[in-house]
């Protein structure tokens, strides 16, 4: 009877340590430091190409050629509502990928559940991006860059009512490409004195 006891109280330790561990936030680095969408951060524009066929070519507003193709893919283990329905890939300055961008449906359901999965998987963002000084500000953006050069960043462009029109997925290696003005946020309990 002694050694049953002891069994099933090893058996009930390992399950809180397993459940543990599964529950606690994983960094960005383990997540994402290896390539994104099953292509490494070394890709460059031909092995993107093959690997998501039927996309255009085209630059951002920063002047970094781009590539978006339909793709329909799992973010971070969400249910079907919230894939992605567009993959664009962002060429960094040493002609290999430098960001990859899940477009989702925009919606506030499809934000929030991967808001608070990064959240889950991740801890509270660290940054943030917001119009300055608008009250309804067109853009929200969350950035978790604790483990840069590797960050996540989830941005909502909204309309004039605050409704999101646009709402995407950024994992990149060139932190500096999301970064530039945001600022860093504090989600540590203020103390009342």
């Amino acid at each position: 009877m002694r050694r049953f006891v002891i069994a099933a109280a090893t058996l009930v330790g390992m399950s809180f340590l397993l459940a543990a561990g599964a529950a606690d936030a994983g960094p960005v680095r383990d997540m994402y430091g290896s390539g994104a969408y099953g292509l490494p951060w070394n890709a460059g524009k031909s092995a993107i190409e093959a690997k998501y066929p039927g996309g255009k070519w085209d630059t951002d507003e920063k002047g970094h050629d781009r590539y978006c193709a339909p793709s329909t893919q799992t973010l971070m283990k969400l249910p079907p509502p919230h894939q992605s329905k567009e993959l664009c890939f962002l060429i960094g300055k040493d002609g290999t990928l430098a960001a990859a961008t899940a477009v989702l449906n925009p919606t506030l359901p499809s934000l929030l559940a991967v808001v608070n999965r990064c959240r889950t998987n991740f801890g509270d963002f660290d940054a943030m991006l917001r119009e300055e000084g608008a009250i309804q500000s067109s853009f929200n953006a969350q950035l978790w860059s604790k483990d840069a050069p590797y960050i996540v960043v989830v941005r909502s462009e909204n309309d004039s009512d605050g409704a999101p029109v646009r709402v995407t997925f950024t994992v990149a290696d060139e932190a500096n490409l999301y970064t530039e003005g945001s600022k860093k946020v504090d989600n540590r309990p203020v103390e009342k004195k």
